[in-house]
């Protein structure tokens, strides 16, 4: 080799280690990058979860009780009608009339 050629090589050596070393340091800068987003995202995501669960759980008791409210105006309703059935008759033909009414003027 003569010394342009091994001039040349060494050039090309060096940028190559340059080459190397600069995406060694954009590599290491990108992981710890998103090493610090994954640490912020982390409690932020469990804090969500729990939030979630908690309002899952909130609103199943919610249901429960509105489920266990119409059971009782069910319950309440079929006992009025059983002592006031002649009421509960004319109540059920007044509802028709204004329902009729209120649909036949539209």
């Amino acid at each position: 080799m003569d010394t342009t050629t091994t001039g040349a090589a060494s050039t090309l050596d060096n940028v190559t280690e340059r080459g190397h070393s600069t995406v060694d340091r954009v590599a290491q800068s990108a992981h710890e990058a998103i090493d610090r987003v994954a640490g912020k995202a982390g409690p932020a995501v469990e804090k969500l979860r729990a939030s979630t669960s908690n309002a899952g759980a909130s609103l199943r008791a919610k249901a429960d009780a509105l489920g266990e409210m119409e059971e009782k105006w069910v319950q309440n309703t079929r006992g009025y009608i059983r002592e006031n059935p002649l009421t509960a008759v004319a109540i059920g033909v007044l509802v028709g009339v204004v329902l009729s009414k209120l649909s036949s003027s539209r």
